[in-house]
């Protein structure tokens, strides 16, 4: 077997039509008390403007597949290509099987496609595109796709802080062989000490000082949530604030590429994370859209990646996610 370089031939997204502005009726409960390190959280994520949210009788389920035929097209791939299908559905239905296998499905792939779920929140489109390149330079395939949907607009406690930020989303690419937008390396960081910090499960709410379970509208079921500790806000602020202008110039420096050459995307969802970021790093282009779209947690990435596909003009692209465990993650492509 001879190795092949891997790139991004194409992407696509998708999000709701029904749109959540800052005067929303449901962040009414928010708490806006400070909490005992003088953090007023409900002003923490602020820089917001609009998000996309599923309506009653929508599965992101459609509409990440709805994102892998736009992917697909524009790579000019066919689904009877793809070898592998990487990604992640957040929050599924089951805690097994993830809804990636329904995108097989309604997708017509084949048989022989391999499904390979990611359950490593935020970063299974980084997580995914990194295994399909490898498994294309290994000749173990020729066609993934890399695809990722979340619907944490309804799984999220409306009393904190951090929800006022969320949104949903759809997107994918399409990674084969290609010396355009190829994935050239990685760097990733680990620290397990705060893997309690920020987690999804089945949390019991406080609402008027009673708790209460919150309610799937679908199943009627208890519902998993977001939930992030004093610790994950307190994250936001050292672990990921520092680490990510570090893994980058560490990424960069490794590869010989000067920062005023990327163009950069990163988790978003505080503003003021936003700026010190593009302080630090100094890319010549950052693509964010947190006005628009709201914090996409895993489909960040290839929201954005899609959104400026077609208009990057600088030699490397820089992604750089985060996620809970906790973990950084950063992708170098070629262009």
């Amino acid at each position: 077997m001879t190795s092949r370089r891997a790139g991004i031939l194409g992407c696509g997204h998708r999000v709701p039509r029904g749109v959540r502005r800052n005067d929303d009726p449901i962040f009414a409960s928010l708490d806006t008390s400070r909490n005992a390190q003088g953090i007023y959280q409900s002003v923490l994520f602020r820089g917001l403007d609009r998000r996309h949210v599923l309506g009653p009788d929508e599965s992101i389920t459609g509409f990440v597949t709805e994102s892998c035929r736009q992917a697909l097209e524009r790579a000019e791939v066919t689904p009877e290509q793809i070898d592998r299908i990487y990604g992640y559905i957040t929050v599924p239905e089951y805690n097994s099987p993830n809804e990636l296998y329904q995108v097989h499905h309604d997708l017509g792939l084949p048989r022989t496609a391999m499904v390979v779920p990611i359950n490593a929140e935020f970063t299974p489109f980084l997580l995914g595109v990194i295994q399909a390149a490898e498994a294309i330079a290994a000749g173990r395939a020729t066609y993934c796709l890399v695809a990722c949907g979340t619907n944490m607009t309804r799984h999220i406690d409306y009393t904190q802080g951090h929800s006022t930020s969320m949104g949903d989303a759809a997107a994918a690419a399409v990674v084969g062989p290609s010396d355009r937008f190829a994935i050239t390396d990685y760097a990733a960081l680990t620290d397990s000490a705060y893997q309690r910090a920020i987690t999804i499960g089945l949390n019991p709410l406080t609402l008027q000082q009673r708790h209460v379970w919150p309610i799937d509208r679908t199943t009627g079921m208890p519902a998993p949530t977001l939930d992030m500790t004093q610790t994950g806000i307190e994250l936001l602020g050292s672990l990921y604030k520092d680490s990510i202008p570090k893994i980058v110039h560490d990424l960069l420096e490794r590869n010989g590429v000067p920062a005023s050459d990327i163009t950069l995307i990163t988790h978003q969802g505080v503003r003021l994370l936003l700026d010190h970021w593009a302080e630090r790093i100094r890319p010549a282009r950052y693509v964010e859209t947190l006005s628009s779209f709201g914090n996409l947690l895993t489909c960040t990435y290839p929201v954005n990646l899609s959104v400026a596909f077609d208009d990057i003009d600088t030699a490397h692209v820089v992604i750089v996610g985060l996620g809970t465990g906790a973990h950084v993650t950063a992708l170098l492509l070629r262009t």
